[in-house]
């Protein structure tokens, strides 16, 4: 399943590759003059310009630069606090991040709207995403952070802060309240109330947004739980066909990867296939994405063992998904384990009823080092 953090593309174990960059090459370099005064800079302009340079040009330790001058004019800027704390997601130090959103939160307990000096409800959901012992503390942040949005719903009906119809609240609140049921569902499953925990927050995450894919898949993967699999089918495909809908807005890519996760889960393959290729499209570069591609048309090959024409078509074509798998676990220094012996295993299969020619072979040899693949682990799929 999906989690709730705020959205960015890609995964959170993808170690950086960005290049590096020297700090006296972005805008607004340290004067050459020892004894001129420091310059007095407009925060609003400095995190506008911090904010082009991670989410328009994608250089987050040129934004890191710029947003720390702006914190050095106001330690206890909640906006300076928060972008730099997304700045760090960016960069992969969640340490650093988890501790800028833990200020913020501390100078903003209640998520009050910008007009009364606070900074809404976000920071809370990251808390709940970054919380390092998961479980109950994840679960508190997320409440906090549902509380506010329900608050901010409620002046947004009764016409109160007009800039709050275009902040997706109900999008937040959706996304909080399956975090919430994922925890139930996972850490906490033990819980007495656990099931009826999660019930209540996938009815409400539904009724605040009846449409919502995430909202579906979440409800799909408690009835999966429940051993109710004809529900959770019913759900899943609910949740395909509004990806259809022409003009929708659609999910986040880590959404409909969780969405094709339990659509293979589910047996609907060829549903699974179709969502994954459309993300295809959009992100190339996750191990994730071709893996999940080649499991599933393993599957669809499993499913064709009486027709050896079909069986061996669908078994090339998840060849070449779990070939490009292991090309970008290298390339990407991935750290998903499981992955890496799941697409051992099934590489190995296939090549069993499918041998490849000799000139594939020699393509392959060149393209990935085989002997970053050994492993002794012969287990079935983990979780990715």
């Amino acid at each position: 399943m999906a989690k709730t953090r705020p959205q960015k593309s890609g995964s959170s174990k993808r170690k950086d590759k960005k290049r590096q960059k020297s700090l006296l090459n972005t805008t607004g370099g340290l004067s050459s003059n020892p004894l001129a005064p420091a310059a007095i800079e407009d925060i609003t302009t400095l995190l506008a310009a911090a904010g082009a340079l991670l989410h328009v040009q994608h250089e987050p330790l040129e934004a890191l630069t710029v947003a720390t001058r702006a914190l050095q004019q106001d330690p206890n800027s909640l906006p300076t606090l928060e972008l730099l704390a997304e700045i760090q997601v960016e960069l992969g130090d969640v340490e650093t991040a988890h501790t800028l959103y833990s200020r913020a939160a501390t100078l903003d307990p209640s998520g009050n709207h910008e007009s009364a000096g606070g900074s809404g409800p976000e920071k809370f959901l990251w808390l709940a995403q970054l919380a390092p012992s998961g479980g109950e503390e994840a679960v508190r942040w997320y409440e906090i952070g549902a509380e506010v949005l329900r608050r901010f719903v409620s002046l947004r009906d009764s016409g109160a802060h007009q800039d709050l119809a275009e902040r997706a609240l109900e999008k937040k609140l959706v996304s909080a309240l399956c975090g919430l049921a994922e925890i139930y569902m996972s850490d906490l499953c033990m819980e007495p109330d656990a099931e009826a925990r999660c019930e209540a927050y996938v009815t409400e995450a539904l009724l605040a947004a009846p449409e919502s894919c995430e909202a579906l898949q979440t409800l799909a993967s408690v009835r999966i739980s429940q051993e109710r699999v004809d529900d959770a089918v019913a759900a899943l495909q609910r949740a395909v066909k509004e990806l259809e809908q022409e003009g929708a807005e659609l999910p986040s890519y880590a959404v409909r990867i969780g969405l094709a996760r339990l659509l293979i889960e589910t047996a609907q393959y060829e549903s699974a296939i179709d969502v994954l290729e459309r993300l295809q499209v959009e992100d190339d570069q996750l191990p994730d994405l071709w893996y999940l591609g080649g499991w599933t048309l393993f599957l669809l090959g499993e499913r064709e063992r009486g027709n050896r024409e079909g069986w061996a078509e669908f078994w090339e074509a998840a060849r070449e998904w779990l070939g490009t798998c292991q090309q970008l676990y290298k390339a990407l220094d991935w750290e998903d384990e499981g992955i890496r012996d799941h697409t051992i295993e099934l590489l190995a299969k296939i090549a069993e009823v499918v041998p490849e020619t000799a000139e594939k072979e020699d393509e392959d040899a060149v393209e990935v080092d085989e002997g970053e693949w050994e492993s002794d682990n012969d287990d079935e799929m983990k979780d990715s």
